[in-house]
């Protein structure tokens, strides 16, 4: 689910997922029967505009993001027809999850019980094109809400399997390629590593030549990871800080609200991973001495410079 609006069955789903001893960061047990090496993902027929509608959707979900176009091509094989009446329940609060589910045509209606009063609070309503379901899968914690269809639906279903198979063998795979960045950064060495492989799942990669990757004065909404290669930052056209590999820039702005303080441009070939704000926004006060930590320094290299700027504050 990510739209802002079930940011809270998202945190209880995490929530769920700690207490079960946090088992939902790696991917469940391939055991002698369930060789990943073996493993066929099932295929269900569809119409090309059926097949292109699916894939469009699912890449707009950070989860599918690692996924590779040979085997996103089979996610979208597998996605099987599922039909709903108006009030039928898809999703109840509590229960294992075994699909996730994206819509073709028709709404739903998200709730959940509040664990204080018991009283059933309205989350969103979610419609065409949009995909649900897969915070159980993926966290292997209960389902964080339940769903209702408002109206009938036509809907499309990703087997368990088929995702643990495919879309957690990639994201184990991503994990691991980008844990080690995580840790080596300053401003997220205070993550516990449940946290630290969520901002992995959620990380993009992009490359850079000799171009702007963020230009001062404009609106920022994410962070750089430096992977590859060199970047400068520049000031009102002054020189103001040389990144290289491990090093990482617009934070400020991701966290603190404000407008890019700089001009960072790459160096000749330049590889970054990609954080959107909407990934840590809940990670923000572990991230909150070194933020402040560095708003100082950065200001001291300002005012060394004679550049009259003031940086936001978190």
């Amino acid at each position: 689910m990510a739209d802002q609006e079930v940011d809270a069955a998202a945190a209880e789903a995490m929530r769920l997922a700690r207490a079960r001893n946090r088992v939902s960061v790696s991917a469940e047990v391939f055991g002698r029967y369930n060789d990943p090496s073996r493993f066929v993902p099932p295929v269900h027929p569809k119409t090309p505009e059926q097949m292109e509608k699916i894939r469009l959707t699912i890449l707009k979900c950070f989860l599918f993001s690692s996924v590779g176009a040979k085997d996103l091509a089979a996610l979208v094989g597998a996605f099987e027809a599922f039909e709903a009446k108006q009030g039928d329940t898809l999703i109840r609060q509590g229960d294992a999850g075994d699909k996730l589910y994206l819509i073709e045509e028709g709404t739903a209606d998200f709730s959940k019980v509040n664990p204080v009063d018991g009283q059933v609070v309205h989350l969103c309503t979610m419609k065409d094109g949009e995909c649900f379901g897969e915070l159980a899968l993926m966290y292997n914690s209960p389902r964080a809400c339940t769903v209702v269809a408002k109206t009938d639906m036509k809907l499309w279903t990703l087997d368990r399997s088929t995702f643990n198979h495919i879309v957690r063998t990639a994201i184990i795979t991503k994990r691991e390629k980008y844990d080690k960045l995580l840790k080596d950064v300053a401003l997220l060495s205070k993550l516990d590593p449940y946290d630290r492989c969520r901002l992995a799942d959620s990380l993009t990669e992009k490359t850079f030549q000799d171009e702007d990757i963020i230009v001062e004065g404009q609106e920022g909404a994410c962070m750089f990871m430096l992977l590859e290669g060199k970047a400068e930052a520049y000031c009102q056209g002054k020189l103001v800080k040389s990144y290289r590999e491990g090093g990482y820039f617009g934070e400020i702005a991701l966290l603190a609200h404000t407008p890019r303080a700089s001009t960072v441009k790459a160096v000749g070939k330049c590889v970054v991973v990609v954080l959107e704000r909407e990934s840590c926004v809940n990670l923000l006060g572990p991230m909150e001495e070194c933020l402040k930590n560095n708003l100082k320094e950065y200001q001291k290299v300002l005012s060394a410079l004679h550049i009259d700027k003031k940086l936001g504050a978190v």
